[in-house]
């Protein structure tokens, strides 16, 4: 399959190398340091079984790759105004997008600008970041979900699919993946908002009955925003998610080292996303006002670090 992956950092470039390495033709989109390293010596991918270099396509410009079969869009969410656009030369007849980014409005913004039956919304769990330039250590394996909105299972997803996990990419075809979007946005944007706010990370900050209290009180505030749009969702998905993050390792979000690193964050699609769904359909968000009115001053980075 061709294969033109939108910001090849950490998530993208993992799953660019995996499918690289499993036959596909893939084409990076990056830029600076590493868009270099990799034309240079190739992508590298580090995992906790081995490691193995690949040798991909790499530019900075869409319009030198041509029409694929599929697109990963994997920029931070920050660049979507300005990304989403350049993805045009990739478009072919048939060619889906899957949208694999925090938040849940971006399979809304592609579809605005590429035509909604292209997009196929999905999500994305995984450690995986840029240790040096050209260089991508994945230390959680890949998992991804994604399916049709028609809620149908189509022959694309079905080959899309086996071409992940041909590559080893734990993959599930959802047949509600917007529900499976808010799950993932539920606890995330509540963890990343708490956690930056704090600038502790999870396992430290649940020690505290009254943080345990605010991270559950910000999921119910985003999961009765997505009840309120319809979306079909658990009333236990606050507790469940408690639960399951007390059995995890010590971890730090993304956002979280974003605002740690003085650099431009994914505030706005996280809790600036609950806030402002909530207001178009009445629900109030009052914890996640709070964090989000704590953080914004430092929302597009500190100034020194440009």
């Amino acid at each position: 399959m061709r294969i033109a992956i939108m910001g090849a950092g950490g998530v993208g470039g993992c799953l660019g190398g995996l499918l690289a390495k499993a036959g596909n033709d893939v084409s990076l989109i990056v830029r600076g340091e590493h868009l270099e390293a990799i034309k240079a010596n190739g992508l590298k991918l580090v995992r906790p079984d081995g490691e193995f270099v690949v040798e991909v396509e790499a530019t900075n410009d869409p319009a030198q790759i041509g029409p694929v079969d599929l697109v990963l869009f994997t920029v931070k969410t920050f660049h979507n105004r300005h990304v989403i656009t350049t993805l045009k030369p990739l478009m072919g007849q048939e060619t889906s997008v899957i949208p694999l980014q925090n938040g849940v409005e971006s399979h809304e913004q592609l579809g605005a600008v590429l035509g909604p039956a292209n997009i196929l919304p999905g999500a994305y769990w995984a450690s995986s970041h840029i240790i040096a330039p050209g260089v991508i250590s994945e230390d959680v394996q890949a998992r991804i979900s994604f399916g049709e909105v028609e809620n149908t299972e189509s022959l694309r997803a079905l080959d899309i699919r086996k071409v992940f996990r041909d590559a080893g990419i734990e993959t599930e075809l959802s047949p509600d993946p917007l529900q499976v979007l808010w799950e993932k946005f539920i606890v995330h944007s509540a963890l990343a908002g708490l956690t930056s706010a704090a600038q502790t990370r999870a396992k430290e900050l649940f020690q505290y009955p009254d943080a345990r209290k605010m991270f559950s009180d910000a999921m119910g505030e985003a999961l009765a925003v997505g009840l309120a749009k319809g979306v079909e969702l658990s009333d236990d998905l606050v507790q469940n998610n408690l639960e399951y993050l007390d059995g995890l390792p010590d971890f730090q979000t993304a956002m979280h080292a974003d605002f740690e690193a003085g650099q431009e964050t994914e505030l706005d699609a996280l809790s600036g996303a609950v806030i402002s769904l909530g207001k178009q359909i009445g629900v109030a968000t009052p914890v996640h006002s709070f964090l989000y009115s704590v953080l914004l001053p430092h929302k597009d980075g500190a100034p020194e670090a440009g």
